[in-house]
């Protein structure tokens, strides 16, 4: 029966041509992963090759058929993941095995460039909009959006929607946002708003906890360069500085172009010395799965040296019969 101590995962697939087949019963092993370096989130199933009425599974199931996940904890059934078949693997070995590696819709910006132009005065949210119509990709919207100068954007749709987009709007608002696909639609919104907050706890659900406190990418001080003379040389416009007392100094150039403020440019590295002006320390909790959890979400943590609320940045589940669990990547929201 269903639990929050033993949740219960259902996967059917939907071939081409409308077909249906109900994978639960023949699942070896599901492992998804979603968040940290990669956009699109993954989903591999591995199963039995069964024969169904229209044959072995292997010769029915084709890339891009459509790999639905569901999840029951005892309290609530739902869908958790939605994708695309895009890698299938088989061995006759023994067991006569069929793992197949899914990905959500957002594997289409993971995996393709494009070439756009958009005129000054345009909002983060119209681009974002735009770029998802013509992908046919339905997009919901509720993080900040600033005004952008002209926009030619070249290069992969992954790099253009962050870097460019979504990034130009953390550094300007210091605010952060999460990307990802629920039930085929994108979602573009400010990370730890989600309405539930689950709590991992010591001798309830976690199994492990570690951390790492690294002074790799840490900046504690931005000189802002205006444009260059006929010589090739930059004047400094300004400088922002972190704690350098403290950490030493790291230093980085920020580029002012001529369309923006220096008050503008400040701000930005205001907020990267914010962000990146200290050691930053990342944790990783190993815990019973809870299926709802994504990257974005603020999760509370009581656990080894972890008492407080922390943002999910990645997450991995492995999930069999006999053995439910979740490795979390944490960073602290304080």
């Amino acid at each position: 029966m269903a639990s929050k101590q033993n949740p219960k995962y259902t996967c059917v697939l939907v071939a081409a041509n409308g077909a249906k087949y109900d994978l639960s019963n023949v699942l070896l092993e599901i492992e998804t992963t979603a968040g940290k370096t990669r956009l699109a989130a993954c989903a591999r199933v591995k199963c039995f090759n069964i024969k169904t009425d229209n044959g072995l599974l292997r010769g029915i199931v084709s890339v891009r058929d459509r790999l639905f996940l569901y999840a029951d904890d005892g309290e609530q059934a739902a869908e958790v993941f939605r994708g695309f078949v895009w890698t299938i693997n088989y061995t006759s070995r023994t067991e006569k095995e069929l793992t197949l590696t899914c990905y959500d819709n957002l594997i289409y910006f993971q995996q393709s460039e494009d070439n756009r132009y958009f005129p000054k005065g345009r909002s983060t949210k119209s681009i974002c909009q735009a770029l998802c119509e013509s992908w046919g990709i339905q997009l919901d919207y509720t993080y900040d959006s600033i005004t952008h100068d002209k926009m030619p954007l070249k290069g992969s749709l992954s790099d253009i929607f962050l870097s460019d987009l979504l990034n130009a709007v953390k550094k300007k608002t210091g605010k952060r946002y999460v990307m990802r696909s629920v039930g085929d639609v994108v979602k573009i919104a400010p990370v730890a708003e989600n309405s539930t907050v689950y709590t991992l706890k010591r001798l309830e659900n976690v199994i492990s906890t570690a951390s790492e406190t690294s002074m790799d990418d840490v900046v504690t001080k931005i000189i802002i360069l205006g444009k260059s003379d006929n010589n090739g040389r930059s004047k400094i416009e300004a400088t922002v500085k972190g704690d350098t007392a403290k950490y030493g100094t790291l230093q980085k150039i920020q580029s002012k172009d001529e369309n923006t403020s220096l008050a503008d440019a400040k701000r930005e590295a205001e907020t990267t010395i914010k962000e990146k002006g200290h050691p930053m320390v990342s944790y990783e909790v190993s815990a019973i799965d809870i299926p709802w959890l994504a990257p974005g979400d603020k999760v509370n943590v009581a656990a080894g040296d972890m008492v407080a609320s922390f943002l999910v940045t990645g997450i991995s589940r492995s999930i069999t019969d006999t053995k439910k669990i979740m490795q979390v990547t944490l960073e602290d929201l304080s």
